[in-house]
């Protein structure tokens, strides 16, 4: 990038405990952080995934506001990080007959991997895609390209997530008047940025415990081979705790003093009740407080364990476990991820494998912290300028109010447009219903005229349905319908479901056709003679 004031990255996390913002310049091939800001998620993003688009839009433009008036500079655009409850990961294998002894080209494993990328996913979206091995002829090739064999066989994995988790995404930063210049995967942008080559090249499982999120990436051979996101993170302790009953804005401070995943006997303690005195003055048995966070964070490490036991790559995980983010904090979280997981080898990732300077405007972001490992993450990762105009003065009470109208008028956009794709959508679900009906239709004339063949009405009508239906029911409406869906991943489901439809509905039409040719032959003045002599030369073999 060119080194002037706007040549600055901004990335934007969406957590479940807060969402922050950052902006930083890389420099001699380090990064100079300029500017931090954070809010606290007020019931706008839950599991990660945003669910109140008004909330987190207040929380993103404040943020925004926050950090462009460090920089003295308009964010135009900024990196945001993708990850919640619903991000994870699909194994799937694509076969392919060459038909001959062939060369195997990149062509041909660019195709298979598209079509690995459009397997249509219920309510779900592909957001990246990975190789994971081949088979040519019954022998496992890692490159293909340049090999000859007759059959080919690529197993890949898909990063799937349900489709409103991007797009919820892309109205909140539409209202703010901010360009997203990608969606980045946060875990795999985490684990870029906190594992090692060797680490990833020998077998790791990354640990990233979140709020209210706890996800697990595993690595081998440098390739991505499993991702979960777990429903479970470190404010589930909070609200056991809550349940003591400890209120609930005291939960976090008490989670982080007497917080303990793995507790170690201790013959002081046990000798003499300790206390915890609430605010409002009520005691509460502090081993009974250690064994709510115990009981969680053991449930939360259970989860990983098992995971890592689905992955299975549980025994090939040469560089164990790294774990970061907030929960990896907790005492003894080593320890008790070791007894669960029989990994002893495990490592704590407090920081970022770059170099990241904090300047005098961002000193309220702590850098070598797990807290903070994903935010910088995404800032490494980007290499696009963000900044956009200079700000020259203050807004005043105008320049807000044409703000607020662009803003609203940018929401009613978004709005109408995801109206038009609802009704899209039930305009194509009718059209598939439409479907429907012919087929019943089909197959209940074709068996009336199996059943009364001999009728010249009966005959005529099946004779007319064959004819026109398929105009009806897939023509122009059905095409256009399609059409209007296509190239959208959260419809690819319903388009194959619709494109299915259409084929029974054609061999159904091609069954009655030909049903209806034979009933003409038979029922002709010739198909009768024939019949008749038929029947004659049956009676004469019989009676001899």
């Amino acid at each position: 990038m060119a080194n002037s004031d706007k040549d600055f990255i901004v990335a934007i996390e969406l957590g479940s405990s807060k969402i922050c913002g950052i902006a930083g310049k890389k420099k001699d091939g380090t990064m100079q952080i300029l500017a931090y800001a954070e809010e606290k998620t007020a019931g706008c993003v839950k599991r990660g995934v945003v669910y109140n688009i008004e909330k987190t839009y207040q929380s993103v433009n404040s943020i925004i506001a926050k950090l462009e008036s460090v920089l003295k500079t308009k964010i135009s655009r900024a990196y945001v990080g993708v990850g919640g409850q619903s991000v994870r990961s699909y194994k799937c294998v694509i076969k392919r007959n060459l038909l001959t002894q062939s060369y195997i080209t990149n062509e041909a494993i660019d195709a298979i991997r598209q079509e690995s990328y459009e397997i249509p996913f219920n309510d779900y979206e592909v957001l990246e895609n990975f190789p994971q091995e081949f088979v040519v002829d019954s022998s496992v090739i890692a490159d293909p390209v340049g090999v000859m064999g007759t059959n080919i066989e690529g197993e890949f994995l898909d990063i799937i997530a349900k489709n409103n988790l991007c797009s919820n995404i892309e109205i909140v930063f539409a209202n703010a008047g901010v360009a997203i210049v990608e969606e980045s995967i946060a875990p795999l942008q985490l684990a870029n940025h906190v594992l090692t080559d060797a680490e990833k090249r020998s077998g790791c499982a990354l640990i990233d415990f979140g709020a209210e999120t706890t996800t697990l990436v595993v690595f081998k051979n440098n390739i991505v081979r499993y991702l979960v996101t777990i429903p479970l993170g470190c404010n589930n302790i909070n609200k056991d705790l809550s349940t003591l009953p400890i209120d609930e804005a005291e939960t976090e401070d008490i989670k982080l003093k007497y917080g303990d995943a793995c507790q170690e006997m201790d013959m002081a303690e046990e000798s003499e009740t300790q206390y915890y005195t609430t605010t409002d003055g009520r005691q509460i048995d502090i081993s009974t407080i250690k064994n709510v966070i115990e009981a969680r964070m053991g449930e939360i490490i259970a989860n990983i364990s098992n995971q890592i036991a689905n992955s299975n790559y549980s025994g090939l995980l040469l560089a164990g476990l790294v774990i970061t983010g907030g929960g990896s904090n907790m005492k003894n979280i080593v320890k008790a991820l070791t007894k669960s997981t029989k990994i002893d080898k495990v490592r704590v990732a407090n920081k970022v494998n770059q170099m990241v300077v904090r300047t005098s405007n961002a000193g309220n972001i702590t850098i070598d912290n797990a807290r903070t490992t994903t935010i910088l993450s995404l800032l490494l990762s980007g290499t696009v300028a963000c900044g956009g105009e200079d700000i020259g003065r203050a807004p005043d009470m105008f320049d807000q109010q044409q703000k607020e109208e662009e803003r609203q008028a940018r929401q009613k956009e978004v709005e109408a447009a995801a109206a038009a794709e609802a009704q899209d959508a039930v305009t194509f679900d009718n059209v598939k219903a439409d479907i429907r009906t012919a087929i019943d239709k089909v197959k209940k004339q074709d068996d009336e005229l199996k059943r009364y063949g001999r009728d010249k009405k009966v005959r005529q009508s099946a004779k007319e349905i064959s004819l026109s239906i398929l105009d009806e029911a897939i023509g122009e409406k059905y095409e256009k319908a399609a059409a209007a869906l296509q190239g959208k991943d959260k419809f690819k489901q319903s388009l194959k479901e619709g494109a299915d439809l259409a084929e029974l509905l054609r061999n159904a039409v091609d069954d009655l056709t030909e049903h209806v040719r034979n009933a003409e032959r038979e029922n002709s003045a010739w198909g009768r003679f024939k019949k008749k002599i038929n029947e004659i030369v049956s009676d004469v073999d019989d009676n001899n």
